[in-house]
C-alpha cells in the first residue's frame, strides 16, 4: 500500500512535464505553473521521542501576477497520511529578467487523512497549517527554479518544524 501512495505521488507529480514547452524563468510569467518538493522535520510529543517526518509533495496552480500565486496540492507524510491543501504564495521581490533568486511566503491550509493507524481508512484526520518562509533560485544553465525553504507547520494541532526543497515548473 505505501508503494502505491509513493507512486501517485509520483505520477501526480510529474504529470505537467510533458505538457509545457521549455521557458524562460528569468520572466515569470503568469499562467500554469507545478512545483514537486521533499521536506523533512519532526514531532515532539510530550514525553516520548521525537518522530521524524518525511513529505513528499505537489502543487498546482496560476501564477496571476509577478508576486501572486494560488494554488492546490497533494502531499504525504511518511506514506502514513494524504493531505489536501489550498496553497497562497507570494513573491516578497517582483520577479524580472535581471534577478536570479528572490524570497517568498507561501500560506497553507488543508485537510490530513491517515491511511494505516486503524482498521478503517481514514480514522486518523485532521486539519493542516503552514507557513512556508523560502527563497527561490534561477539556474540559467538548467532553465529550472528550485528553492529552500523553512516551514513552521501545525498537523492535526501538533507542531512540526520543516525544511525543505523544491522544484518550480
Amino acid at each position: 500500500m505505501r508503494i502505491k501512495v509513493i507512486l501517485l505521488v509520483v505520477l501526480f507529480s510529474f504529470a505537467g512535464l510533458g505538457t509545457q514547452a521549455k521557458k524562460d524563468y528569468t520572466k515569470h510569467k503568469k499562467g500554469y505553473f507545478f512545483d514537486a518538493g521533499i521536506d523533512c522535520g519532526g514531532t515532539f510529543p510530550k514525553g516520548s521521542n521525537p518522530n521524524i517526518i518525511m513529505e513528499a509533495y505537489t502543487t498546482h496552480g496560476y501564477q496571476f501576477s509577478n508576486t501572486f500565486s494560488l494554488g492546490v496540492g497533494v502531499a504525504t507524510y511518511n506514506t502514513q497520511t494524504i493531505n489536501t491543501y489550498l496553497q497562497l504564495r507570494f513573491n516578497l521581490r517582483k520577479i524580472d529578467s535581471t534577478r536570479t533568486s528572490y524570497p517568498y511566503i507561501s500560506l497553507q491550509g488543508g485537510y490530513s487523512w491517515s491511511t494505516w493507524t486503524s482498521n478503517t481508512w481514514g480514522d486518523d484526520r485532521g486539519p493542516i497549517e503552514e507557513i512556508k518562509l523560502g527563497w527561490s533560485f534561477y539556474t540559467k544553465q538548467a532553465n529550472l527554479r528550485w528553492s529552500v525553504f523553512l516551514a513552521p507547520s501545525l498537523y492535526q494541532f501538533h507542531f512540526i518544524p520543516k525544511i525543505g526543497l523544491a522544484f518550480e515548473f
